[in-house]
């Protein structure tokens, strides 16, 4: 992991966001990961699409654990995986040859809806039904987004960190660390920047089933993160390691060995409590046999669900979005606005800034399967 001098901490502190362009940002359902509840939806969505989304939310409630010990029993036994993360990007066509050209990626999927006017693009190093994968959303119009600081980077496992790094170089691309060990370890890393801003920590890993092997946010107050990650998401609590010397924690969480699966890295910096979230990241999905009682666990331990567990208006695949402790902030006059069968448009009134949320959506793994058929 990189290491940062005391006086910086592990990357950037809070800083304001940027305004958001005039026009409005249309997003999927599923890139956005959140939705209205039935009690918020605009008086123009009634009848049958109303209904569904009422039906859906009755049926969360009507699932119950009897204790905390049971809904932990079954958050253990489910079967969960992170299937991919999403965040916005302002040319996609420039970002998709940065990842094909420089990082090796492979075009998965991609579609575009012109009457929604955005356009959707997956991209990874296998199929999505066994590897994480990346979900890029490119909004008609829009070509720049703020990062805001609560979001780190990702990490990519390859075979040789210099050759990488000479390849992102020759090809144009920023590169903000060069290879070398870690301080205070062995592992050789580097860092590298995409056409957007968003940083990926390049890891050495010969071999690695998983390349696309880390998402680091940062947290406000590192034990109720992992805390509410443990129980509310099933989430393992990896590693964690404490750099005094430079004033910040790492705690890896995830469903299964580093060097094996895609991992959450939260970092701390100490005497830092609160990000802005910016509006560009957005969530990671993950995949779960059972949206209902996933969303009572959440609310059990004390998450916030932001979109009640149903499937999405006009298909039938299952979601439930959450927000983790760290929750998120809306400058005062923005709102969400449910339209168009299963999008979402996030308007922003009198052109004021908007933060996005640092979520998580749940997706039904069977759902899910079929979307990849």
């Amino acid at each position: 992991m990189r290491a940062l001098p005391a006086t910086a901490g592990r990357g950037a502190v809070a800083c304001a966001a940027a305004p958001v362009p005039r026009r409005s940002l249309l997003l999927s359902t599923a890139a956005a990961g959140v939705a209205l509840n039935a009690e918020q939806l605009p008086l123009r969505l009634t009848g049958g699409a109303a209904a569904k989304i009422r039906a859906s939310a009755d049926a969360a409630q009507a699932v119950t654990f009897t204790s905390t010990d049971d809904a932990l029993a079954w958050t253990n036994k489910d079967n969960r995986r992170l299937l991919h993360v999403v965040y916005r990007v302002g040319d996609l066509d420039k970002t998709i040859k940065f990842y094909t050209e420089c990082l090796g990626m492979k075009v998965l999927r991609k579609r575009d809806i012109p009457e929604e006017k955005y356009t959707n693009a997956f991209l990874g190093y296998g199929p999505e039904d066994s590897h994480f994968a990346i979900e890029l959303t490119y909004s008609y119009g829009v070509d720049k987004y703020d990062i805001g600081a609560g979001f780190g980077h990702f990490g990519i496992g390859v075979n040789d960190v210099a050759k990488t790094v000479e390849l992102v170089r020759a090809k144009g691309g920023k590169v903000t660390r060069e290879p070398g060990p870690v301080k205070g370890g062995k592992t050789v890393i580097a860092f590298v920047e995409d056409p957007d801003g968003y940083k990926f920590e390049i890891l050495e890993r010969p071999g690695t089933p998983e390349p696309l092997c880390q998402v680091m946010l940062r947290v406000g107050d590192l034990d109720r993160a992992i805390s509410f990650y443990e129980k509310a998401c099933g989430m393992e609590l990896l590693r964690k390691r404490d750099n005094p010397e430079y004033k910040y924690t790492v705690a890896m969480m995830g469903y299964g060995p580093e060097e094996k699966n895609a991992v959450l890295e939260l970092t701390y910096n100490y005497g830092v409590s609160e990000y802005a979230k910016g509006n560009a990241y957005a969530q990671i999905a993950i995949g779960t046999d059972d949206v209902y009682k996933t969303a009572e666990v959440v609310k059990l331990f004390g998450g916030q669900v932001v979109r009640e567990p149903g499937p999405l208006p006009g298909i039938s695949t299952k979601i439930t979005a959450i927000l983790d402790p760290d929750g998120w902030k809306s400058v005062p006059g923005s709102r969400l606005v449910l339209m168009c069968s299963s999008q979402i448009i996030c308007q922003s009134e009198r052109a004021k800034a908007v933060s996005s949320p640092i979520a998580q959506v749940f997706v039904d793994n069977i759902d899910f399967a079929k979307e990849l058929e």
